[in-house]
């Protein structure tokens, strides 16, 4: 989608299973690359967008949660063949987004195919988590908040970072290619407004992050007390995640 004809490009959201697009009241840039150029946009969503993507992964979450784990192991095993198809589609989006060199950006694409390697499906209550992470780990952050929730028959809905949000519409498509019924894995673009959104949906049973200790701080500060937020603490995320913010 184009604003104009000289415009960059729009990212969309990714709500049941295909992309959404939406003209939300203002859009921002994306810039990246040596020069600084805009690379990309994104709608800054807000409740109504939010209300969209959580009313889907609802609808979605009762047949999910009722599938066996062959099912849902299947899935995380097609995710991985396809992120290794295109590992390097992933790694030139890391390094546009992140300004990181390409062989680091190749890691993070490798040390997210290792984490989807051990991810095993496991009996869970049924739940909507809404997933948020920065800019530092762009594949493997949305993957260490997502595929387990997924895995255990859960439904998601990813909020990226404003600086680095290409890697996750990507990987919301390839869950889809893999054999996520629709409105399994969702993402919503924004900035505060539609963390709030998020916070505040009745229908999200569960918030958390993956970022570093400054951003997760910052984001639980905007948020107050809120009753459904939950960060994720570094020891919970794992030697993966660590290994994907060394150097950074």
């Amino acid at each position: 989608m184009l604003l104009n004809a000289e415009d960059a490009p729009a990212l969309p959201l990714w709500i049941n299973g295909r992309a959404f697009l939406t003209m939300a009241p203002s859009f921002l840039d994306v810039v990246g690359g040596p020069d600084g150029q805009v690379l990309r946009k994104i709608p800054l969503c807000g409740a109504d967008e939010v209300e969209t993507a959580v009313s889907g992964a609802r609808l979605a979450l009762g047949a999910w949660n009722g599938s066996d784990g062959e099912t849902r192991r299947g899935c995380l095993t097609q995710l991985g063949e396809s992120l290794g198809r295109y590992r390097d589609h992933f790694a030139k989006l890391l390094g546009e987004e992140t300004g990181r060199d390409g062989a680091d950006c190749a890691a993070e694409v490798d040390r997210a195919l290792a984490l989807l390697a051990r991810i095993e499906p496991r009996d869970a209550a049924p739940q909507v988590a809404g997933l948020l992470y920065d800019h530092q780990a762009p594949l493997l952050a949305p993957l260490v908040l997502s595929a387990q929730v997924l895995a255990d028959g859960g439904v998601a809905v990813l909020k990226p970072s404003t600086k680095a949000p290409s890697c996750g519409v990507a990987l919301a498509e390839l869950w889809t290619r893999a054999g996520l019924p629709d409105g399994v894995c969702n993402l919503v673009q924004g900035d505060e407004a539609a963390v709030l959104a998020l916070a505040a949906h009745p229908g999200v049973d569960r918030l958390a992050l993956a970022g570093a200790a400054g951003w997760r701080e910052k984001v639980k500060q905007r948020l107050g007390a809120k009753p459904a937020f939950e960060a994720e603490a570094d020891e919970v995320l794992g030697a993966a995640w660590a290994g994907a913010l060394a150097g950074n």
